[in-house]
């Protein structure tokens, strides 16, 4: 009983944490919409060109170290071995420590020098305020490792969705203000940027609250002890928690790429400084729709990773098979849905969400990586269960070295298409990567070719159908031009025709059984329907 009562509290606790990271996840995609409506091409420019040095201290600090440090504390808390827990705390600390501050200093000293490097010195101020998120670091993946590696989601739950909020909240609010005051759209930014600072220390104060109520349940934590195994821990933090967020980072490592060379790489070949970065920040228009078709590809197909893992430890081959199969098939149907769906109405989502179609033939190119996206974390977080860790790795370093040198080679001459075709074939070779060593290791067909052929000519149909719809509607139903209004609805009516067509087409295909759509998150209400079309 008390076994039974102890998993059921691990399985809350992942469900907590499950969706405490989909609501910020979500939340960090679509706060750029309103945030570019106050900004514009611009303001969006420059808060893009330095976000994704925020994303990698917020990537160390939610989803890396945090992971490595609750394994560690898992592994002891079992023997109630408090002294070797209090050592792992203690070393992660100092590591860790060590590292934020490193990485500080670099980042504040050589600011200017970074600015540079993107083509942009008044930049330098905001790569200076960012650099400070770094010094957080350790207190809250220490903190956050610690209640995790307990089983206790809530805290890191509660801190995370506080720290996305407060960092939202300042972001419009501090950017509406100042521009609204007469200040330029860099001191807009700024304001901007410190969200990342209001955020952190939100997170850190629920963190610090969450350790004082139960500090005699962790007296002790940072107190001096007298022997640790600091060499095991220091290698483990070292190895793993780095393979963990690298292979993590892949769409930050997209934006720091363009970050150093786009903006750099069209004004050397002649783009006024005006228009490069009006160019850059529709470019990075796409972001926030990749980032949510991506979210939502993986929220389904991640949520067979526990089940894929706890069955690898059971040695059940069989069904590791079965599972890893219909997750890839998953994310495969979603991710081609999503970005299909994003390529026919980028054009209206485009007016709508922007108000002008500017960039929409970028945007479109750009909405190919939601596919690779999917299909590339799922299988890398298949391939990490598994214990392969360092092939997600290599996946993403070779995916991120076709990037950058395809943007060396093709902005001169196709400015940001030939970004957009970059980004996507750099992250195709990620999902190649992680494909061909999952299929390696488990030596059988990962999707089946009548499977993933009739999920990509279903998402040419809807494509098909979509544009006739724009076509009909436009010449017969609105030739008179759109407003707000018509927008909305041309653009949700859109969403609704192509989904629930590519869903019946999808279900009519059987790529899925009964059974394996009762494990999906409201898989029983389609599952009634492959049971009614036998």
């Amino acid at each position: 009983m008390q076994k039974q009562s102890k998993l059921y509290s691990i399985f809350n606790g992942a469900i907590i944490l499950t969706l405490a990271g989909l609501f910020t996840k979500i939340l960090s995609a679509t706060y750029r919409i309103p945030y570019h409506h106050i900004a514009g091409d611009i303001g969006f420019y420059i808060y893009q060109q330095v976000y994704p040095l925020y994303g990698i201290a917020l990537q160390l600090g939610t989803y890396g170290f945090p992971v490595i440090i609750s394994k560690l504390v898992a592994e002891y808390a079992v023997t109630n071995r408090r002294k070797e827990i209090r050592g792992i705390l203690k070393v992660s600390f100092a590591f860790l420590f060590v590292v934020g501050c490193t990485i500080f200093a670099f980042e504040y000293i050589f600011a200017e020098t970074i600015a540079e490097w993107m083509g942009d010195r008044k930049l330098t101020v905001l790569i200076q305020i960012i650099s400070f998120s770094f010094l957080l670091i350790p207190f809250i993946a220490v903190i956050r490792g610690y209640y995790q590696g307990l089983h206790n989601m809530f805290p890191t739950a509660l801190s995370q969705i506080a720290e996305q909020v407060v960092r939202v909240g300042t972001i419009l609010c501090l950017s509406i203000f100042l521009i609204q005051h007469g200040y330029d759209l860099y001191t807009a930014g700024a304001g901007a940027i410190f969200g990342s600072i209001t955020g952190g220390i939100t997170s850190l104060i629920i963190l610090f609250l969450f350790v004082f109520r139960t500090k005699t349940n962790s007296k002790g934590v940072f107190q001096r002890i007298k022997k640790a195994d600091i060499k095991k821990i220091f290698k483990i933090l070292v190895i793993q928690g780095l393979l963990i967020c690298i292979s993590g980072m892949g769409l930050l490592f997209i934006q720091l790429i363009d970050s150093f060379t786009l903006y750099s790489s069209l004004t050397a070949h002649g783009m006024a400084e005006q228009a490069a970065k009006v160019s850059k920040g529709i470019y990075d228009r796409g972001l926030p729709l990749i980032q949510l078709g991506t979210v939502v590809g993986t929220a389904f197909s991640l949520s067979l990773v526990p089940v894929i893992s706890s069955a690898i430890a059971k040695k059940n081959l069989s069904f590791v098979v079965e599972k890893v199969q219909l997750s890839l098939r998953l994310s495969l149907v979603v991710g081609v849905g999503a970005a299909f769906g994003l390529i026919a109405l980028m054009k209206p989502i485009n007016m709508l969400l922007y108000s002008n179609s500017d960039g929409t033939d970028v945007l479109q190119i750009l909405s190919l990586l939601v596919i690779f996206t999917t299909v590339a974390a799922t299988a890398g977080a298949v391939l990490q269960g598994m214990g392969a860790v360092f092939a997600p790795v290599i996946a993403v370093i070779a995916g991120m070295a076709v990037k950058l040198i395809l943007n060396l080679w093709l902005i001169p001459d196709f400015q940001t298409i030939g970004a957009a075709i970059a980004s996507s074939a750099g992250f195709a070779i990620v999902a190649a990567i992680n494909l061909f060593c999952l299929y390696k290791k488990l030596a059988v067909p990962l999707v089946p070719k009548k499977a993933s052929g009739g999920i990509f000519i279903t998402g040419i149909a809807m494509v098909v159908l979509l544009q006739s719809y724009l076509f009909c509607l436009h010449h017969f139903v609105w030739s008179n031009g759109l407003d707000t209004s018509k927008q909305v609805v041309e653009t949700g009516a859109g969403v609704l025709i192509g989904g629930l067509f590519y869903l019946f087409i999808i279900m009519k295909q059987h790529i899925f059984t009964e059974e394996e759509l009762r494990l999906l998150p409201m898989g029983s209400v389609l599952a009634k329907y492959v049971l009614k079309n036998k």
